[in-house]
Protein backbone atom coordinates (compact mmCIF):
# COMPACT_ATOMS: atom_id res chain seq x y z
CA UNK A 1 0.00 0.00 0.00
CA UNK A 2 2.71 2.41 0.83
CA UNK A 3 4.47 1.92 -2.88
CA UNK A 4 1.21 2.95 -4.28
CA UNK A 5 0.57 6.08 -1.64
CA UNK A 6 4.15 7.16 -2.36
CA UNK A 7 3.72 6.88 -6.17
CA UNK A 8 0.60 8.67 -5.93
CA UNK A 9 2.63 11.55 -4.14
CA UNK A 10 -0.46 11.76 -1.71
CA UNK A 11 0.76 13.15 1.22
CA UNK A 12 -2.92 12.60 2.88
CA UNK A 13 -3.06 9.23 2.64
CA UNK A 14 0.78 8.55 3.74
CA UNK A 15 -0.39 10.25 7.12
CA UNK A 16 -3.63 7.81 6.97
CA UNK A 17 -1.66 4.97 6.83
CA UNK A 18 0.94 6.21 9.35
CA UNK A 19 -1.75 6.98 12.06
CA UNK A 20 -4.97 5.08 11.21
CA UNK A 21 -8.19 6.25 10.04
CA UNK A 22 -9.27 8.37 12.65
CA UNK A 23 -12.63 10.14 10.94
CA UNK A 24 -15.25 9.69 8.58
CA UNK A 25 -13.86 11.98 6.08
CA UNK A 26 -10.48 9.95 6.29
CA UNK A 27 -12.81 6.38 6.14
CA UNK A 28 -13.80 7.31 2.70
CA UNK A 29 -10.61 9.30 1.66
CA UNK A 30 -8.65 5.65 2.65
CA UNK A 31 -11.75 3.94 0.92
CA UNK A 32 -11.10 6.17 -2.29
CA UNK A 33 -7.43 5.04 -2.08
CA UNK A 34 -7.93 1.79 -1.76
CA UNK A 35 -9.83 1.57 -4.47
CA UNK A 36 -7.65 3.54 -6.70
CA UNK A 37 -4.79 1.10 -5.75
CA UNK A 38 -7.41 -1.50 -6.80
CA UNK A 39 -7.18 -0.13 -10.09
CA UNK A 40 -3.38 0.32 -10.41
CA UNK A 41 -3.01 -2.98 -9.36
CA UNK A 42 -4.98 -4.19 -12.55
CA UNK A 43 -3.08 -2.05 -14.90
CA UNK A 44 0.59 -3.03 -13.48
CA UNK A 45 -0.74 -6.71 -14.13
CA UNK A 46 -1.72 -5.76 -17.86
CA UNK A 47 1.25 -3.59 -17.91
CA UNK A 48 3.49 -5.91 -16.86
CA UNK A 49 4.45 -3.99 -14.37
CA UNK A 50 6.37 -5.48 -11.30
CA UNK A 51 5.55 -4.36 -7.79
CA UNK A 52 6.14 -6.47 -4.30
CA UNK A 53 8.61 -8.58 -5.97
CA UNK A 54 5.69 -10.10 -8.42
CA UNK A 55 4.53 -9.01 -11.78
CA UNK A 56 1.17 -10.89 -10.83
CA UNK A 57 -0.35 -9.20 -8.02
CA UNK A 58 -4.01 -9.83 -8.69
CA UNK A 59 -3.94 -12.82 -6.28
CA UNK A 60 -3.54 -10.60 -3.08
CA UNK A 61 -6.51 -8.78 -4.13
CA UNK A 62 -9.16 -10.98 -1.83
CA UNK A 63 -6.63 -10.90 1.08
CA UNK A 64 -6.07 -7.32 0.58
CA UNK A 65 -10.75 -6.63 0.51
CA UNK A 66 -10.87 -9.57 3.67
CA UNK A 67 -8.06 -6.84 5.57
CA UNK A 68 -9.15 -3.47 4.69
CA UNK A 69 -12.83 -4.60 5.59
CA UNK A 70 -11.34 -6.50 8.71
CA UNK A 71 -9.95 -3.27 9.76
CA UNK A 72 -12.13 -0.58 8.51
CA UNK A 73 -14.71 -2.68 10.38
CA UNK A 74 -12.29 -2.68 13.96
CA UNK A 75 -11.70 1.11 14.14
CA UNK A 76 -15.75 1.84 13.76
CA UNK A 77 -16.01 3.00 9.92
CA UNK A 78 -16.66 -0.44 8.25
CA UNK A 79 -20.18 1.46 6.80
CA UNK A 80 -17.99 3.82 4.94
CA UNK A 81 -15.96 1.30 3.41
CA UNK A 82 -18.94 -0.65 2.29
CA UNK A 83 -20.78 3.04 0.95
CA UNK A 84 -17.75 3.88 -0.92
CA UNK A 85 -17.35 0.02 -2.42
CA UNK A 86 -20.38 0.30 -3.77
CA UNK A 87 -19.62 3.45 -5.66
CA UNK A 88 -16.43 2.04 -7.27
Amino acid sequence: MLCYAKSYKDDSILKILKEGVNSTSEAEEFSLFIWRVVDSIHGDQENEIQIMSSAGNLEMLPDLEYEISDYMQSVGFYDVWCRVSKQA
